[in-house]
């Protein structure tokens, strides 16, 4: 159960995380874990590698609903649940430097990992989210999905799915303010993280930190720890400071 009030929302809690073979989900999952043994840490992955993993297809309507359910059955409801997909580059395509380098292939699969997924995520694990106490539920978004922090353009595929996915993000708390009133929906912008995602630019990256997944963890557990209902529907950045739309 989340307590708000003494700032360890992870303190006894139900915590789902999508996303936990990744590089930063993997790394939340551990520090979360190592913060007490009383928290119950529910990992979520496309193949499993451990006994107590569930298994997903995120981008399988049917497997996510059905991963939801599995979850129910054996939980209840969920304290806090936590998408940590994210697409930036894949093997044959890199962000657009220009429109003239717009693919349709590169366009689709951003948007089915950082939108399609989270998508369907809230469709069958808000319903999760316990209606007793203070929960939350949170995606992964990013600075570049911003349209009034947008002064470079380029990245067209990425910067738009993120916008999309801040949408949601904002759509849903609305709707969770009536049907759960006790319910935080954010985004999260954990900074630049050297993962696998932005691995091929961080060295291009100047006058910028660049954090390493322990340190991006750290950041934005402390800054769920630091979150109230007056942040619902906003993205919160690393350092607990709300991102402009």
């Amino acid at each position: 159960m989340i307590n708000i009030e003494n700032k360890n929302i992870f303190s006894k809690a139900k915590v789902a995380i999508i996303g936990a073979s990744g590089g930063i989900g993997s790394t939340i999952s551990r520090q979360i874990r190592a913060m007490e043994r009383e928290n119950t840490i529910i990992e979520i992955v496309r193949q499993k590698a451990k006994k107590n993993q569930f298994e997903m297809d995120m981008l399988d309507e049917h497997s996510v609903a059905q991963c939801a359910e599995e979850i129910k059955k054996q939980y209840g409801s969920l304290d806090v649940v936590l998408n940590t997909t994210g697409l930036l580059h894949t093997s044959n395509n890199s962000p657009e430097r220009t429109y003239r380098e717009i693919n349709l292939d590169y366009l689709q699969e951003i948007f089915q990992v950082n939108t399609f997924i989270p998508f369907l995520v809230c469709k069958y694990f808000a319903p999760l989210l316990t209606k007793e106490s203070a929960s939350i539920i949170a995606f992964m978004s990013a600075r570049l999905g911003s349209m009034s922090d947008n002064r470079l353009g380029g990245w067209y595929s990425y910067r738009s799915s993120k916008t999309a996915l801040n949408m949601l993000i904002k759509t849903l708390s609305i709707e969770l303010s009536y049907s759960n009133k006790n319910a935080i929906c954010v985004g999260l912008h954990p900074g630049t993280v050297d993962t696998q995602l932005s691995s091929p630019f961080t060295q291009k990256i100047k006058n910028k930190r660049v954090f390493t997944k322990e340190e991006a963890a750290e950041y934005l557990i402390k800054a769920l720890n630091n979150i109230d209902h007056n942040d619902t529907g906003n993205i919160i950045d690393w350092r607990g400071e709300t991102v402009p739309y």
